[in-house]
């Protein structure tokens, strides 16, 4: 797929997205980039390790993109690299000035950006193999109060610090462009910064969901993390090296939005969170998500043409709550409804998860019931289906709700993100719609999110009044061509600048 132009109009730099993950995001690049054909496109892909990403069958490149380049920041590669004597110059002040500098920016202060430009001047080789380095990781860990196991804490500092060289090279190779856009903070946005500060290229953060917040969601979930059984005991403390990866994914979105020229969101309601994690309140600026609703309308059907069918559209990773759904599931078979429940949507992305939910079904004995079905076409699915389910315990304004609701089914979410909003209205968009277009239920709750769809189920008429307020909401206020008049006269503002 490499393509390799010096010159683009608009380069987007994506992390762990478009072309190898669909849905989500994903899909609302391609419709940026198809939606935006006078303009010419380069890519950036930034993803894990190669190994995580084949076998998926990845998005065909638009005819407009003109650049595409990707960097595997967890490549085993990375670790495999030749090593050299030490011939580094290593500036022990010079490291220690920036580590306080971080300290200040996660405090509120500036963030630096002079010395990771080029990482100190240190090269990877030295990095991995330098005896000043190592050294250095000594003395730093000695200065921990309560210390984590020596090995832990050295992979956690070559883990965190490896994907900067990589990114080195993306921000060497990367082409002449007139404005950068990033759906992320976390190493896009990083990345973005670099570019915006050394280049003086705009930059655009277009945020769907907040990056260090779903980080920090998975931070404190993640196994891999380890903990001895001493700690495990203390209740209401975060492990040290839990906290060291959600400071780092801080720091990062700090000096992401300290670069950006304007960052976007969804809905007015993640601001707070925006400027809190250190965005400037005068460059925000809300667009909503916007979908074609064509596509849709011939897949409206009533309540007596659909099946008794109940679908959860979404990746199957922790972020989604997957097991609350089929837990959900499991109450309402037990009480002796016959209705199916498709989990729809890619199962790679997290395989040891999806294992887990697939044991889940197998303990509620649920296997007649729950299907996990991969990718699908959503227009398929939303024909058939009559509820579909959102179980996340983390959202931006999901792209799923809104082709429910231009297909007229009704929706279960629980309250995250801008569900609340989308399907209960706003007094400034909807005063006079009560009803809204669907249900929301508390996160985590398996009890009512099954009374909910029960509930739905059961009322046709009340079903018809979601089905009719969801349909109405969309064309109103979420369409596509609202979406892309919005950023097209930002695109406009940036280049006129």
């Amino acid at each position: 797929m490499e393509r390799r132009a010096n010159v683009v109009d608009i380069l987007l730099i994506l992390e762990g997205t478009f072309p190898y993950v669909r849905g989500g995001v994903s899909s609302w690049v391609k419709r940026m980039i198809e939606g935006f054909d006078d303009y010419r496109f380069g890519i950036i892909f930034l993803g894990s390790a190669r190994s995580d990403y084949s076998g998926r069958e990845p998005y065909t490149l638009p005819s407009n993109v003109d650049y595409f380049s990707e960097y595997f920041l967890y490549d085993e590669r990375s670790e495999m690299l030749p090593t050299r004597k030490n011939q580094l110059s290593f500036r022990k002040e010079e490291v220690l000035a920036a580590h306080q500098e971080m300290q200040n920016c996660l405090q509120g202060g500036s963030c630096p950006l002079h010395g990771l430009v080029n990482n100190f001047g240190v090269s990877h080789s030295d990095f991995l193999s330098s005896r000043a380095i190592w050294d250095y990781f000594l003395e730093r860990y000695q200065e921990i109060p309560d210390q984590p196991s020596f090995v832990d804490y050295f992979w956690t500092i070559r883990g965190m610090h490896a994907p900067l060289w990589y990114l080195q090279q993306a921000f060497q190779a990367a082409p002449q462009t007139k404005i950068v856009l990033c759906p992320s903070t976390g190493y896009a946005g990083y990345l973005g910064a670099l570019l915006a500060a050394q280049r003086r290229y705009p930059l655009i953060i277009a945020e769907h969901g907040i990056y260090t917040k779903e980080r920090r969601i998975d931070l404190m979930l993640a196994r891999w993390i380890h903990e001895d059984e001493d700690f495990l005991h203390r209740l209401g403390q975060i492990h040290y090296l839990r906290q060291l990866w959600i400071h780092f994914f801080e720091f990062l979105g700090r000096m992401s939005y300290q670069q950006a020229k304007i960052i976007t969101n969804l809905y007015g309601g993640v601001i707070p969170l925006q400027v809190a994690g250190g965005a400037p309140p005068e460059r925000l600026m809300t667009i909503p998500n916007g979908i074609q609703i064509e596509p849709f309308i011939p897949v409206r059907r009533d309540f007596a043409e659909k099946e008794d069918i109940v679908a959860l559209i979404g990746r199957v990773v922790p972020i989604k709550d997957i097991k609350t759904f089929i837990r959900a599931a499991g109450i309402l078979w037990q009480q002796g409804r016959k209705t199916q429940y498709w989990i729809v949507g890619p199962t790679e992305e997290d395989e040891e998860y999806y294992a887990e939910c697939r044991i889940l079904v197998e303990h509620l004995e649920l296997q007649d019931c729950v299907q996990f079905l991969g990718f699908r076409l959503v227009t398929e699915v939303l024909a058939r289906v009559r509820l579909t389910v959102l179980s996340s315990i983390s959202e931006g304004l999901p792209l799923s709700v809104l082709e429910s609701f231009a297909a007229g089914v009704p929706v279960v979410t629980t309250d995250v993100g801008s569900c609340r909003e989308l399907l209960y209205g706003s007094l400034q968009h909807e005063p006079e719609e009560a009803a809204g277009a669907g249900v929301v239920v508390p996160i985590a709750d398996p009890s009512a999110l099954a009374r909910a769809i029960g509930a739905l189920l059961d009322d046709v008429e009340r079903w018809k009044v979601c089905s009719q307020a969801g349909i109405r909401r969309v064309e109103a206020h979420y369409r596509e061509d609202q979406m892309f008049a919005q950023y097209r006269q930002l695109f406009a503002q940036m280049l006129t600048e």
